[in-house]
């Protein structure tokens, strides 16, 4: 029975073997370096980068959310937190609570929160309308499930008017 051509490569020290061979062995090195990512907030490049639901542009850091992909490894970005709940209801991920999901202090955007235990507000004038922004005062009233429920409910009731 005739060798592979793999076997065949490796078998015979010629050029063409060892070229094979360390490109196999760079491969390795590289898929290896591919673990599993940390999941936490991507930085998002303002004024360049768009949302993923709107496909606006970042301009105003107070109302970011990003949502973790496991299946990815990565983290979707969204200009306004109303975005990032329709966007993750369509996916199943805004109803399951083990998936990494972040928004802005409105009071401070450089911190991102941890959007399922922070608290909103619905009177905010956020990129696309949805109201609802997150922060730690006392203003910050509703839950994630209040917040998250009247941007679905208002998002439905937009698209059957």
């Amino acid at each position: 029975m005739p060798a592979s051509p793999l076997a065949e490569l490796f078998a015979r020290p010629t050029r063409r073997g060892l070229v094979a061979g360390s490109t196999l062995a760079l491969v390795g090195v590289a898929l290896a370096g591919c673990g599993a990512a940390t999941p936490e907030p991507r930085r998002i490049k303002w004024g360049r980068d768009v949302c993923e639901f709107c496909h606006m542009t970042f301009a105003d850091r107070r109302f970011a959310a990003e949502v973790w992909d496991f299946d990815t490894n990565r983290a979707h970005i969204y200009d306004d937190f109303g975005c990032a709940v329709l966007a993750s209801a369509e996916t199943g991920l805004v109803d399951r609570p083990e998936v990494p999901f972040w928004v802005t202090d409105d009071a401070d955007p450089a911190v991102w929160l941890d959007a399922r235990t922070a608290r909103y507000r619905d009177d905010s004038v956020t990129p696309m309308g949805y109201s609802h922004s997150a922060g730690l005062s006392p203003d910050h009233r509703l839950s994630f499930a209040e917040a998250t429920r009247a941007i679905r409910e208002k998002a439905a009731c937009e698209h059957h008017a």
